[in-house]
């Protein structure tokens, strides 16, 4: 579970400028892609994220927190990531918490983790678009029940978007999913408190220390809000080692 490795053979990733079409190692479809292994190995969004659902399937139904930043890093730290499963965390720690507060239910929970499953990887910097700010976009609209078609609640989805998109722009580059998933779930608190009036309760879990940075190569250090120098200062919303 190492960023910018390959999970086939852990050689690093290219990020390529421009799409070539590729073949998943594991299953053999074919697609197009701008992140490939320097060896030429790929994994589309299903085969790479495949252990990580299977292990937040069997956690959500464990999970009794309230606070969608306890919840998000204890999926990230029990269930780890790869590929775009970042994204999907997102809108799984806010429908979980908004579930086991009653304002939704498992179902919503595991339409969320569907819908945001199909944001692929690396839309950050090839979209201009966060999957984990997108992620809470999914949470906000499954919420409020939004469509295309609505009018009040549609606004609010995408609002909610943005906002976790305004945090993800300020981190600068290069990307840390971690570091992306933590800023908009704080992000979201705020959001959905002032825009819906629903307070999640107050963080159970504290950390001194970020757990991902050994597992960054690219790690921002002193430049990340989430850097174990800060973390302690500002009291963000995340978790990890105590």
């Amino acid at each position: 579970m190492i960023s910018g490795k390959c999970l086939v053979c852990g050689a690093k990733l290219e990020h390529r400028d421009e799409s070539i079409i590729v073949m998943c190692s594991k299953c053999g479809k074919k697609e197009r892609t701008c992140i490939v292994c320097e060896k030429e190995h790929y994994l589309c969004n299903a085969c790479a994220t495949e252990t990580v659902m299977a292990k937040i399937f069997q956690k959500i139904p464990e999970i009794d927190c309230q606070n969608p930043c306890d919840i998000g890093e204890k999926l990230l730290i029990e269930c780890g990531y790869a590929g775009n499963s970042p994204h999907f965390v997102v809108a799984i720690a806010f429908l979980l918490a908004l579930k086991n507060l009653s304002f939704v239910t498992l179902e919503d929970v595991f339409e969320g983790m569907m819908r945001a499953s199909q944001i692929p990887g690396g839309w950050c910097g090839y979209y201009g678009s966060c999957g984990a700010a997108v992620g809470l976009g999914v949470a906000v609209s499954i919420l409020t029940k939004a469509t295309p078609m609505t009018d009040k609640s549609r606004s609010m989805a995408n609002e909610a978007t943005a906002e976790g998109l305004k945090i993800v722009a300020s981190q600068g580059g290069p990307r840390c999913c971690i570091g992306s998933v933590r800023g908009v779930l704080e992000a979201g608190v705020k959001y959905i408190k002032e825009a819906l009036g629903i307070d999640f309760p107050t963080r159970r879990i504290e950390i001194k220390k970020c757990w991902a940075s050994r597992l960054q190569p690219d790690c921002k250090k002193e430049r990340c809000l989430f850097w174990e120098k800060n973390i302690s200062k500002n009291g963000r919303c995340e978790n990890g080692e105590s």
